[in-house]
């Protein structure tokens, strides 16, 4: 099998992680909507109970653990890919 020159190597790199990084941004663009309405829910249920939801608490630090890799990502700042191409949870620093 022929072998590719090391600059088309890094180009077909580049362009397989820009499709990726357009693929995360769709996702992104949900997971705002997604953190408003948590964040509605959450008033509503601060509003009415005196205190937000244990499991909104936990949602909410999730979406935001993800939005974070999802970023660090986009921006060159790690290599790994945010889910779902990866585990969800916590980082394992």
């Amino acid at each position: 099998m022929k072998q590719l020159p090391a600059d088309n190597k890094r180009y077909r790199n580049a362009f397989v992680r820009l499709l990726f990084m357009i693929l995360l941004y769709l996702c992104y663009v949900i997971a705002r909507t997604l953190w408003l309405l948590l964040a509605i829910v959450q008033y509503l249920a601060h509003l009415f109970t005196g205190r937000p939801t244990a499991v909104g608490v936990r949602w909410g630090q999730g979406l935001a653990g993800w939005v974070q890799r999802t970023m660090l990502f986009m921006t060159y700042g790690t290599e790994v890919m945010p889910f779902p191409f990866t585990a969800l949870g916590p980082d394992e620093d």
